[in-house]
């Protein structure tokens, strides 16, 4: 079987680098038609989306997408399977065109999130019902429409895109997010026994909850053994720094930017990953790339207790699931662990043995070609 990974799709971002070591695990040719394009801007708020910056981004994107249709007629060949990766719903117009010019092909959209959803709704960049955020809407519904089919990171998930978008339920596929195995594998464990450190690694934005780690980290700041790391910066950054001034806390130590090649160096160090504990209704419908990493690397993981989260994991077997938007069950959660090594050991087995049975790139293959023979009408 051969597929055309196709687009504009950030391609160092690890949905979709894990997607295509994927489908190469289980036998898949995989060739890649790409064109850098959002990889160029980090963070994208503020005046990524001011007028000229708009107006460049749309000469890019047409001089690029030129540059596509001719990779495109040079590369895809005999592929049976486009598939358009994050963040991928400008390109879908393109690649149904292309799927639909000489040799017929299946086109699957790999989103990962909706761009209504992340920008108006969980980060309200734009007010719903403004001129942006009924494009937006459109957008995601129209690229959505034009996918054959469509994979998707959760059940919980699914059922938002399908009722938000009006969308036939049975076009989506559940396929976890899974990591980046070749940065993120077990055997990294360093841990030391003080100070107790507790690791966040993310952009600053509402689907985090960060200010709960912060309240959290400051209910704990007289337990001069226990230390929080938070990696990143982003939309936040000004709020999250006022409120550390506000509650006094002096037990966080921020980096603003590490290669991802090391994120794994900053986790082997540490002895608990944080997860997700925002209050908004996306974080109830996802499990984000740092829970995968934590797993994968063998870390004990507390991240918030949601609908998202228990498709994948078990209280006290493979993480530690707390409330959401609640910083004094998240202190306790982190006081228990650094008193019970037995109960953190547990929780990091337990973790890495559900990463490996369900999320590790060989058993997303697996699930993923079996996918695409479904969608070939293969046997």
């Amino acid at each position: 079987m051969r597929a055309c990974y196709f687009g504009t799709y950030e391609q160092n971002y690890p949905r979709n680098k894990v997607i295509i070591d994927a489908l190469r695990s289980a036998g898949v040719d995989v060739v890649e038609c790409h064109l850098p394009l959002w990889e160029l801007t980090r963070h994208k708020t503020g005046s990524f989306f001011g007028p000229k910056s708009l107006i460049l981004l749309t000469f890019r994107i047409a001089w690029g997408y030129l540059k596509l249709i001719g990779m495109y007629l040079k590369r895809a060949g005999d592929a049976q399977i486009v598939m358009v990766g994050y963040i991928g719903q400008l390109d879908l117009l393109l690649a149904k065109l292309l799927t639909r010019v000489g040799r017929r092909r299946k086109l699957i959209f790999n989103p990962l999130v909706s761009l209504y959803d992340t920008l108006v709704d969980d980060r309200g960049l734009f007010h719903p019902g403004s001129l942006a955020a009924d494009f937006l809407f459109f957008i995601d519904r129209w690229s959505f429409r034009l996918a054959d089919r469509i994979i998707l990171d959760t059940d919980v998930h699914i059922d938002y895109i399908s009722k938000k978008f009006g969308i036939d339920r049975d076009k989506f596929a559940r396929v976890f997010v899974g990591a980046d195995q070749e940065v993120f594998f077990s055997g990294h464990r360093v841990e030391k026994d003080t100070p107790f450190i507790v690791l966040f690694v993310g952009k600053f934005i509402p689907l985090h909850g960060i200010p709960h780690i912060i309240a959290a980290a400051s209910l704990l700041k007289e337990e001069r053994d226990i230390r929080f790391e938070i990696v990143g910066s982003g939309q936040l950054h000004d709020q999250i720094m006022e409120l550390c001034r506000r509650l006094s806390v002096k037990n966080i130590a921020f980096t603003e930017w590490i290669p991802y090649e090391r994120l794994v160096e900053k986790m082997a160090q540490a002895h608990v990953c944080l997860g997700i504990f925002g209050e908004s209704a996306k974080a109830s419908r996802v499990i984000p790339n740092k829970v995968f990493q934590g797993l994968a690397v063998g870390m004990p993981v507390i991240t918030g207790d949601s609908p998202a989260s228990r498709e994948l994991l078990i209280h006290g077997q493979s993480a530690i699931l707390v409330p959401m938007a609640d910083a004094q069950a998240l202190a306790q959660a982190i006081r228990s662990l650094k008193q019970n090594r037995a109960l953190r050991e547990k929780i990091a087995a337990g973790g890495r043995a559900v990463f490996h049975e369900k999320c590790a790139v060989q058993a997303l293959g697996q699930q993923l070609e079996a996918f695409c023979r479904g969608v070939l009408g293969r046997s």
